[in-house]
């Protein structure tokens, strides 16, 4: 069951009749396509987030809808679908009385969930080869125990700066470096 969300609600609410209508149309689309997904806001838009991961958006424009795949690729993905829509690289923009078809939303999110899914695994996959073999500086069997950093007390952290004016002193005075001595 999909889980709706009053902010989502709050932004439907504050729009014209007309692209209310619109923007629950796409927001039915996507839950008929994932009816697990989550509503959220995601960069202040109407949202889902499926098994933890943003799947896909939407928001209306100034004389626009706007549906996001919250990815770079999908849009390339689906470029033969979407032949009559102005895309870019992650905005398919339609006008509020010609709102993208059910049949286009779910193509969109099932593209989303299944690339979600495999950078799941792609993730996975290298965190098992990061956890295959330690390295000998993350505490293997040949790592060298390192010692603490020696802590500089305060009286020697200040030290030079102390000895400083003395020395430009005895140089000013003729006397070349010499050992600190009491005035």
């Amino acid at each position: 069951m999909a889980t709706r969300s009053a902010l989502v609600d709050a932004y439907h609410a504050r729009l014209s009749p007309a692209e209310r209508k619109a923007l629950e149309q796409i927001r039915g689309a996507v839950h008929a396509a994932c009816p697990g997904a989550e509503e959220c806001l995601s960069y202040g838009m109407p949202a889902v987030k499926f098994e933890g991961k943003p799947l896909v958006g939407w928001r209306a424009a100034a004389r626009h809808g706007a549906f996001h795949p919250l990815s770079g690729s999908t849009v390339e993905t689906c470029q033969g679908a979407l032949g009559g829509y102005d895309t870019s690289k992650g905005t398919i923009r339609f006008p509020f009385d010609a709102v993208l078809p059910a049949k286009l939303v779910k193509l969109l999110v099932a593209t989303r969930i299944k690339e979600n899914r495999e950078q799941s695994k792609q993730g996975s996959t290298k965190e098992k080869k990061k956890v295959g073999k330690a390295p000998a500086s993350a505490g293997g069997k040949d790592a060298v125990a390192k010692k603490p950093a020696a802590k500089k007390s305060l009286a020697a952290k200040k030290a030079p700066a102390q000895r400083a004016p003395a020395k430009r002193r005895a140089a000013r005075e003729g006397r070349g470096p010499t050992k600190r001595h009491a005035d």
